[in-house]
Formats: structure tokens, C-alpha cells, sequence
């Protein structure tokens, strides 16, 4: 607040409208978030799959939580779905006659 406050002052709207600049860079590089999406797109895997298959590709480790990566996917149109390996209450009705 208090650079936004002192560009207003100093150069009114022409200075607010550069943007923001400052902040926390991201943890996960372009090269990562580019193979997760490639490994994302050749075959359904799970978001902890991806990630293994990613730093297998580029030889080095997560630099972060593998939530981070399933947000940077999110962000790209990916979306992930929990596994449900439930029998269908079908088929446990017919083998119980």
C-alpha cells in the first residue's frame, strides 16, 4: 500500500497503471510446469504420477508441494478428479442372490 500511495502521489495514474512487480517469485519453473502438462497430455494420470513422470524428465526434484503443481496445472484447463474404485451397487446386488 504504501508504494502504491507514494506512485500515486509522485506521477498520479500513469503509475499505477505499470502493474505490480513486486512479490514472492513462483516456485515451479516454466521448463517443470511445461512437462507436467506435456506428461498430463499423453495419458490420464494421477496428479502424483505427473509429478514423478516430470522429475524423471528433467532430473530434478519437486521444488515444492505437489499441490502447487496441481494449482499451475489447474491454472493451464487441467482439472483432477479423486480415483473412486468402488464396486457399483449393481453388480454387489447380483452377486448376493
Amino acid at each position: 500500500m504504501y508504494n502504491w500511495a507514494h506512485a500515486w502521489r509522485d506521477d498520479g495514474i500513469c503509475a499505477l497503471m505499470g502493474g505490480h512487480n513486486g512479490g514472492r517469485p513462483r516456485a515451479l519453473s516454466e521448463a517443470m510446469v511445461a512437462t507436467a502438462l506435456e506428461v498430463a497430455r499423453a495419458e490420464p494420470l494421477t496428479l502424483a504420477q505427473i509429478a514423478q513422470r516430470a522429475q524423471d524428465v528433467l532430473g530434478e526434484p519437486l521444488p515444492c508441494r505437489i499441490e502447487t503443481l496441481g494449482e499451475a496445472l489447474k491454472r493451464a484447463g487441467f482439472s483432477f478428479k479423486r480415483n473412486h474404485y468402488a464396486l457399483k451397487k449393481n453388480a454387489t446386488k447380483r452377486n448376493s442372490r
